[in-house]
């Protein structure tokens, strides 16, 4: 793969270096991470908390649709927010 010789300048003016692939990967990643969370962590405490609160929908798959909803729609307000309350 050719390189190209052109500078890259940041906005002030002063030379930067190219954002690689990996780069632009872990900035999305990281960009994402309150839905990552929100659907890793939250949605999977709150459909353990149905299933103690309720036991008789312990079989049941509704918790696990519930879990998830709360928690991915908290970690999507959350990234587009910015904050958590």
């Amino acid at each position: 793969m050719p390189r190209d010789d052109v500078a890259h300048l940041s906005s002030d003016g002063a030379p930067t270096a190219p954002v690689s692939l990996i780069g632009r990967l872990l900035t999305l990643l990281l960009q994402g991470m309150p839905l990552i969370f929100g659907i890793g962590f939250i949605a999977p405490l709150m459909t353990q908390l149905l299933d103690r609160a309720l036991p008789g929908a312990a079989q049941a798959e509704w918790p696990l649709v519930a879990g998830l909803a709360i928690g991915g729609s908290w970690g999507a307000v959350a990234n587009l927010t910015g904050r958590w309350l």
